[in-house]
């Protein structure tokens, strides 16, 4: 006969702990729906009206820095591009620049990482296609106003109370507190009835009190420490500039990335890594600055040029 009661109690912890958990994954799931449908997407298209050739491109053989980047004579400024081996299918994200010297062969020229990227051999002439990039972003939808409250609905009692404010209405019945799993299926022990409070003293009776002689007068306790008011330091001033940075190159490997940034580190540069993705593309780009003003832009870039990298010109970000 034990065992019935032991069983009645575990089906109910089972019951009880189940729907906490239940309640408790719906509110995570939609919090983490919530904080993603309000964030904006940005994105790589290719826009051909900006350019798109299709030519053979060379790779002389030799190292140069820089990263991935291709070089054509009919290029007015510096662009970010899709390089694609129309051959092999293979392609990488990478910096168009002009080409300021036309040599026999090839109009394009390409850097040794575009080349080893996209599979073409040292003076090997290959077919390449070079498109344009521009940056979109999807800002996330307006969420659905809520609909009006219906004017023809029925009051309720709370309603009521406050279309008619001088009509008295009784006030509802506390409800009883609603009882446990266990409570119901067992029953519950009858909760003891409070103690009266004493009675307060009758006048002119003194009410005495014992006086604790280890407490420390309250007279004696040091007085606070004063809290530290906040210094006032004023923001660094913001740049504004539309193209505030310095951009040594576009990399398809990390750690050739990683190596740039050390290089302009070494020379007191405040140089970073930023990670990106373009049609499934990774790339890593090497970025210095931010500069306030356009002489210490001009600076910057004449330091950048100084470590070699030739073609490394102002971006936004």
């Amino acid at each position: 006969m034990s065992s019935i009661p032991h069983r009645y109690l575990a089906l109910g912890l089972v019951a009880s702990l189940g729907l906490s958990a239940c309640m408790d994954g719906s509110n995570g799931t939609a919090s983490r729906e919530n904080a993603s449908a309000n964030m904006s997407t940005e994105f790589d298209v290719e826009d051909e009206s900006v350019f798109s050739k299709r030519e053979n491109g060379l790779w002389d053989g030799r190292p140069s820095l820089g990263g991935v980047w291709v070089a054509h004579p009919e290029v007015t400024g510096p662009e970010r591009v899709i390089i694609r081996n129309t051959d092999s299918g293979q392609e990488t994200i990478g910096a168009l620049f002009r080409r300021e010297r036309e040599n026999p062969g090839p109009r394009f020229q390409v850097s040794a990482e575009a080349a080893n990227a996209v599979g073409i051999l040292a003076g090997a002439p290959t077919m390449i296609e070079v498109v344009a990039l521009r940056t979109q972003e999807i800002a996330p939808e307006p969420e659905a106003a809520e609909a009006p409250a219906d004017s023809d609905a029925p009051l309720t009692t709370d309603d009521a109370r406050i279309a008619l404010p001088g009509t008295e209405v009784a006030p509802e019945p506390e409800a009883e507190p609603r009882r446990g799993l266990l409570s119901r299926i067992f029953g519950g022990r009858q909760q003891p009835e409070p103690e009266p409070e004493p009675a307060p003293p009758a006048e002119g009776e003194i009410e005495t009190a014992t006086l604790d002689g280890d407490a420390p007068a309250e007279a004696d306790a040091p007085p606070p420490m004063p809290s530290p008011q906040p210094q006032d330091t004023a923001p660094a001033p913001a740049s504004t500039l539309d193209r505030p940075m310095i951009q040594l190159g576009i990399f398809s490997v990390e750690g050739n990335a990683n190596n740039a940034a050390d290089m302009a580190r070494e020379a007191g540069l405040s140089a970073r890594v930023v990670t990106g993705s373009a049609q499934g593309n990774d790339f890593w780009r090497v970025v210095v600055g931010p500069a306030s003003s356009s002489a210490e832009r001009s600076r910057m870039l004449e330091r950048v040029q100084a470590l070699g990298f030739n073609d490394a010109y102002a971006v936004r970000r």
